[in-house]
């Protein structure tokens, strides 16, 4: 007997009428194909049945948050701020997504897929909710963009002030880590199994979980363009105490204003001899 058998019913669920729509979007002929290709393919795999549903309800999201803050832990110990700064900005793009979800998916009023397949195999509970966008497709694409957006930038680069008169330069041999490299890779797969994930337990059509990571990766790509505000925001609080949120204590700040340069005494002209008189 498979192990959340008790999740599917044998009649549709009835929708409160705040959540009467139509039952699948475009393009509808992949949607329901994929949707139910999947599901006939869940039921073959009794035995992934318990990780799955795991996966799909909370250790997705937990492993992609904790890939977040790994690489957040790692741009506060390497020193560098503009990292951890643009970090944040992903974290933010992530919740504005998640936003701009609810009012997508009121205004589509696409209802779950076993609202029109009432015969399909569900492995999690059934929400009274819209189907279209995903939220855990949200957070999946919104973690992942922002991993992804900081290690392609410049951030990582420690900047300084070259000496005076001379433009400001940066610090060589600052480069991404390669741990960060692969906790970048390990978050792109977390993701996009999460979105497997959430059609496989029969919660959502393939669209949903792609529309919720576009409408993710948009999100987090607007508001990372606030990056020359964040960085003009590092430079101002690197040098107080509020910069230990954004290196490690003991470091020096990477920006502030130049050491002032040795001066050097002007040598003493020697004293003219004096002409003894004849």
């Amino acid at each position: 007997m498979e192990p959340f058998a008790a999740a599917q019913t044998s009649t549709p669920p009835s929708p409160p009428a705040a959540l009467t729509g139509v039952r699948v979007l475009p393009p509808k002929g992949l949607n329901n194909s994929l949707y139910l290709d999947l599901n006939r393919f869940s039921r073959h795999t009794a035995w992934a049945h318990g990780f799955m549903h795991a996966y799909a309800l909370w250790l997705g999201p937990v492993l992609l948050a904790g890939a977040f803050v790994a690489v957040y832990g790692i741009a506060w110990w390497r020193r560098a701020p503009r990292a951890a700064a643009l970090l944040l900005l992903g974290g933010i793009g992530t919740v504005v997504a998640l936003g701009l979800n609810q009012l997508v998916g009121h205004a589509a009023k696409e209802l779950r897929p076993y609202v029109a397949h009432p015969n399909a195999l569900v492995l999690v509970a059934k929400a009274n909710d819209y189907s279209f966008p995903s939220d855990h497709s949200v957070v999946a694409g919104g973690l992942t963009i922002s991993i992804l957006l900081v290690l392609a930038s410049g951030a990582w680069r420690r900047r300084r002030h070259a000496r005076r008169g001379l433009p400001q330069a940066e610090a060589t041999g600052a480069s991404v880590p390669g741990v960060v490299r692969i906790l970048a890779a390990a978050s792109v797969m977390l993701g996009l199994f999460l979105c497997l994930a959430r059609v496989y337990v029969g919660a959502h059509y393939p669209g949903d979980v792609v529309a919720g990571y576009l409408l993710a990766a948009v999100a987090v790509f607007v508001v990372s363009l606030l990056r020359p505000f964040a960085y003009w925001a590092v430079d101002v609080v690197e040098p107080t105490a509020l910069g230990t949120l954004l290196r490690r204590p003991g470091a020096e700040p990477t920006l502030g204003e130049p050491a002032p340069e040795p001066q050097l005494r002007p040598a003493l002209a020697p004293e003219p001899q004096r002409r003894s008189a004849p």
